[in-house]
């Protein structure tokens, strides 16, 4: 039997295209859905850590610093490293980067920077290094 050709349906050739924009687009980190629907999404159980980490990488691509914040918090909370690493160092510079969307918080960052270096990240051990020469800014953390 021969294999039917892509373009003998008259939508044939319009759901390839339309396949291959939504291909380009999430590859290149275009939401495909809004704010609202992004946000069940993530809260959604089927997500992988890695892919609650990649919204929140798209989320800090739109600007929407509490959005990304609370999507780096759960992937991280799942044990995605990146997550942990990015959100410790996101906590690190707050308002430098993030305006005043992102408070500095150098106690939270030391808890992901320590939970990061302890699966093996070079990034994590590096910022613990980095956390535990400012002892006048983490003091008063409680102990990790």
């Amino acid at each position: 039997m021969p294999t039917p050709k892509l373009t003998s349906h008259p939508t044939g050739s319009h759901l390839v295209l339309l396949a291959l924009c939504t291909v380009l687009a999430l590859s290149r980190g275009i939401s495909l859905v809004g704010d609202a629907q992004a946000a069940d999404l993530a809260s959604s159980p089927t997500h992988s850590p890695e892919q609650v980490y990649q919204m929140a990488l798209e989320a800090r691509t739109e600007r929407d610093y509490p959005a990304m914040l609370r999507l780096l918090r759960e992937a991280g909370d799942a044990g995605e490293v990146r997550a942990q690493e990015l959100l410790a160092s996101v906590l690190l510079v707050g308002p430098g980067l993030y305006g005043n969307a992102v408070t500095t918080d150098p106690c939270e960052a030391s808890r992901w920077a320590h939970r990061a270096a302890m699966q093996g990240s070079e990034v994590g051990k590096h910022q613990r290094v980095l956390l535990n020469g400012m002892r006048d800014v983490t003091g008063g953390c409680a102990a990790v």
